[in-house]
């Protein structure tokens, strides 16, 4: 009991010692607010990684520039995003068809479908399922395990 008392008075001393703190000091990264320089080449590279190719940004620019023009923003017009929509929920469910026929109840061990002249072809190879997706340009294979263990 006396230990038990005496550990706790202990704990109590030196929690009541004074605390040190040091001051905050904000130090800048970017070089050109006073941070250090060679941070310089670092931010330059995060920079340019972040940077939409020009390229893909003019397609992006395309696709959403159709819809009216508002302060020089484009917008789409109800019906076009009805349209958006309407393929997006098509694609959808043909995935969902594509994925029963590959790993579903009554699975196939290979298969071909086409659509709008892209080619998915499966076939099953020892314990996975080898895809290749083929859309006349490019041509991208996923190997996936045909059951989980």
């Amino acid at each position: 009991m006396k230990t038990r008392i005496l550990a706790v008075g202990a704990a109590l001393l030196f929690s009541a010692a004074p605390v040190q703190a040091g001051n905050l000091v904000y130090q800048a990264v970017n070089p050109a607010f006073g941070g250090s320089p060679l941070n310089g080449s670092w931010l330059q590279s995060e920079a340019q990684a972040q940077n939409i190719p020009q390229a893909a940004q003019q397609r992006q620019q395309q696709l959403f520039s159709t819809g009216t023009s508002r302060g020089g923003i484009s917008t789409l017009t109800p019906g076009q995003i009805f349209a958006q929509q309407l393929q997006s929920q098509l694609y959808g469910s043909l995935a969902n068809q594509i994925t029963q026929a590959i790993f579903g109840e009554n699975a196939r061990p290979s298969g071909t479908f086409q659509f709008q002249g892209t080619t998915i072809q499966f076939i099953k190879v020892g314990p996975d399922v080898r895809v290749t997706i083929n859309d006349g340009q490019t041509s991208t294979e996923v190997i996936v395990p045909a059951s989980t263990p």
